[in-house]
């Protein structure tokens, strides 16, 4: 499948950035966060009345698309600066997000979708490694258009400067503006005067340093379905009123104990990623722009028998201390001191020697709900980081469509993959790579 480039330019606010505004300093949870990029990819089937005239329709989309993001970026606009040379800032110049139109002739996007290829639909290449340098774009954008009048939109943004909600409420918004919405969504700014930059601040425990490894990764999708995650559920009986995200964590740890002791590891840290904005009392808006963001790690003996419900209980307990104190230690010009407190609260059974595994999820953040005016998507996919000589070990969780199930990107290690994937509790209860345009997805569409 070739792409061809239509267009390429960059799309600037509609009204300038005001001149007090220009610097957009990083808040203290920003700086934890290690450099990384952040790329999703949302795809919409076709649009029936446009189909006879796919370049037309793609004239009409993209059209629509750059003037909604130029009146959106007004409002988010550290997205449309560039970097830092020292990296502590965003320069909100308003030089504007790359937006890139591609055309896949001669090709339908359920053809792309029968054997998934996220990376064709990005920007920009990815590398976990690899930071802006100074001057470059912190968000790019690419739209894809097919036959079939199908597209995709593919996002890269930095991580440091912004977390999967704030990606999401920003697509959110933008769909509502393009469709023509009266009532703006406006991201709120209060990180930077609640979590004031640092001078020194130190990566996060269980970062990029920790968990990266040399070889070569495989991905593989396991999705989850209803009857799958109630079967789970019926196995933590023990466990008061388990979530889908949990039972599907548990199970994947599980297996990953597998794979680790295989490789000669006795230990597992698994390490969930938290949104600080629902552990706040009271909850944070959505609409906090940047990353509001922690680990809550959780270890255990390597057992290929280990018990789903002792596993979640493990995963509550850690979570369980990241509450209302945890955030407001961190609050403020003494919130260094804070994070050292909360590093030596969670992190007291640390060690290099663990196997890591991070899981992240976007569950419950509503990824379906994004309609530019042709609908809602069809699927909504994180992107796999192609480089062989650093990987990581990790996984990400998301809502299938029909919001019943859960669909698991899980990224191993090669030599992980081929036990864990091997596990027959495993196999028997996910769908191993379908096709997301299977009769199951299509169920609600």
């Amino acid at each position: 499948m070739e792409r061809e480039i239509i267009s390429s330019e960059s799309v600037k606010p509609s009204c300038p950035t005001p001149q007090n505004l220009r610097r957009y300093k990083f808040s203290m949870l920003d700086q934890i966060f290690p450099p990384m990029p952040n790329p999703c990819v949302v795809y919409f089937r076709c649009t029936a009345q446009l189909i006879n005239d796919p370049d037309s329709f793609t004239s009409h989309l993209t059209e629509q698309l750059k003037r909604s993001l130029s009146v959106m970026l007004t409002r988010f606009y550290p997205l449309a600066g560039r970097a830092s040379g020292e990296g502590e800032f965003i320069d909100c110049n308003d030089d504007g997000v790359p937006f890139t139109v591609a055309r896949f002739r001669g090709h339908k996007l359920s053809e792309l979708l029968t054997s998934p290829r996220p990376d064709l639909l990005l920007p920009c290449g990815l590398d976990w490694g690899t930071k802006p340098g100074p001057g470059s774009a912190v968000a790019l954008i690419q739209v894809s258009c097919f036959d079939c009048g199908g597209f995709a939109i593919g996002l890269v943004f930095w991580h440091k400067v912004v977390d999967a909600v704030t990606l999401l409420v920003f697509l959110r918004s933008w769909a509502a503006t393009a469709r023509g919405g009266k009532e703006p969504v406006c991201p709120n700014y209060i990180a930077q005067d609640m979590f004031p930059q640092k001078e020194q601040m130190p990566v996060q425990l269980g970062s990029a340093a920790d968990i990266a490894k040399i070889g070569k990764s495989i991905v593989r999708r396991y999705v989850f379905y209803s009857s799958a995650i109630s079967s789970l559920k019926s196995k933590v009986s023990d466990v008061e009123r388990p979530s889908p995200v949990e039972v599907v964590s548990a199970l994947i740890w599980k297996c990953f104990m597998s794979a680790s002791l295989a490789n000669g590891k006795s230990t597992s840290l698994l390490t969930q990623t938290l949104d600080l904005r629902r552990r706040a009392r009271p909850p944070f808006p959505a609409e906090c722009f940047g990353n509001f963001l922690t680990l809550a790690p959780a270890t255990s003996n390597n057992n290929e028998n280990a018990e789903l419900g002792a596993l979640v209980r493990k995963m509550r307990d850690s979570i369980s201390k990241v509450d209302d104190d945890y955030i407001n230690r961190m609050r403020g010009d003494r919130g260094l001191m804070g994070y050292y407190e909360n590093l030596q609260l969670l992190w007291t059974e640390y060690s290099q020697e663990f196997d890591f595994l991070p899981i992240s999820s976007v569950c419950g953040l509503d990824a379906y709900d994004v309609d530019y005016g042709w609908g809602k998507p069809v699927w909504y996919s994180k992107c796999d980081i192609s480089n062989e000589s650093e990987v990581w070990n990790r996984v990400w969780l998301i809502d299938t469509r029909n919001g019943d199930g859960i669909e698991a990107w899980v990224i191993l290690e090669d030599k992980y993959m081929s036990v864990f994937d091997r596990v027959e509790e495993l196999r028997a209860l996910a769908s191993v790579d379908p096709c997301p345009t299977s009769h199951i997805y299509r169920s609600r569409f």
